[in-house]
């Protein structure tokens, strides 16, 4: 377990997490006061938060020395963006009226076994590393690769629901918003996969340099896909 130098310049620094973080809760905010109540704003609401978790999971590893600590702030870390595609799935179903559908739930099951396994499993995640740019989460190799396959594999159904769904449904305004959830993802998934082609090195890294991009997705999801429906 190691932390580099606090003088050391990060590209997500602690100033940058913490606006990060007072961004996606105060967009959480803004979501729960402006937008009318519905299952589709609760989906955004807690994604927002989640987001915000995770960051705030990253500003603690890179603050604190204590192994144990650093240990509990990643396994927070990890439950929360577990669950974010399965949300991206959910909210792709309900943008399309499919209140009910066994893809939100198969998604969200999922989500639900890996979380468990991060929260409650010992050595789960092996350790938190801040880095010169990103924070670098350790998860031991079998476990790790099956997650990666989840991740990426539920990320894709979102982006495909996306695409498919708009000829599924009339209503103008929900097909705009589905449009609109595959450009969120993409906001992210995009610069990210830029990151790895220019650094490999990079892959063990790879959820905290998603999450310092997801902040187009809070903001795209917030401003161009809940309240088009709201």
């Amino acid at each position: 377990m190691q932390n580099k130098n606090k003088n050391t310049l990060y590209c997500f620094s602690p100033p940058v997490m913490i606006a990060t973080i007072i961004i996606e809760i105060g967009l959480a905010i803004y979501s729960l006061i402006r937008l009318k109540s519905s299952n589709i704003k609760n989906t955004l609401v807690i994604t927002l938060l989640l987001l915000a978790a995770f960051q705030f999971a990253e500003f603690f590893v890179c603050g604190n020395t204590s192994e144990s600590s650093i240990k509990i702030a990643s396994r927070i870390g990890y439950v929360a963006i577990t669950f974010l595609p399965a949300l991206g799935v959910l909210l792709a179903n309900q943008i399309a009226g499919r209140k009910r559908h066994w893809s939100s739930y198969v998604a969200l099951g999922l989500a639900a076994v890996f979380a468990t396994y991060f929260g409650l499993a010992p050595n789960s995640i092996n350790s938190g590393i801040c880095a010169g740019n990103y924070v670098i989460f350790n998860l031991i190799a079998p476990a790790s690769i099956i997650y990666e396959a989840y991740y990426f594999i539920t990320t894709a159904w979102i982006i495909g629901l996306g695409m498919t769904l708009p000829s599924k449904i009339k209503a103008k305004k929900r097909k705009q918003a589905l449009q609109w959830l595959v450009i969120a993802v993409l906001s992210f998934i995009v610069p990210t996969g830029i990151v790895y082609m220019i650094n490999p090195s990079t892959v063990r890294a790879i959820p905290s340099i998603m999450c310092g991009f997801a902040i187009l997705y809070a903001f795209i999801l917030t401003s161009k896909v809940v309240t088009k429906i709201s």
